[in-house]
């Protein structure tokens, strides 16, 4: 069971976004300040590269989840997890309604 955190989160962001675009809004974009942003944005970047990719980022890969631990993104804290979530203005944000 390997990836999901990372399929999941993605596909609810592309859903969203498709939604959003569909409605002529802005794409939710999300921060690197969490570290789903931050993996999709450092995959983004890697894949620019021929090496990067070569890659594959996962939250459980030695190369991100390294990165991961020197961002201080890395946790257990469920409430840290929340608090970060909070304070990047995305409290619930798969659970709004777009139509």
């Amino acid at each position: 069971m390997e990836h999901h955190a990372e399929a999941i989160a993605s596909g609810s962001l592309a859903g969203t976004n498709a939604v959003l675009q569909a409605l002529g809004h802005a794409p939710l974009v999300l921060p690197r300040s969490i570290a789903i942003g931050d993996i999709i944005a450092y995959a983004n970047e890697k894949m620019e590269t021929k090496e990067g990719r070569r890659n594959r980022y996962t939250f459980a890969g030695a190369e991100y989840f390294e990165h991961m631990k020197e961002a201080g993104l890395y946790t257990l804290d469920v409430k840290e997890i929340e608090e970060r979530i909070e304070k990047a203005g995305l409290k619930d944000v798969f659970k709004k309604k777009l139509i």
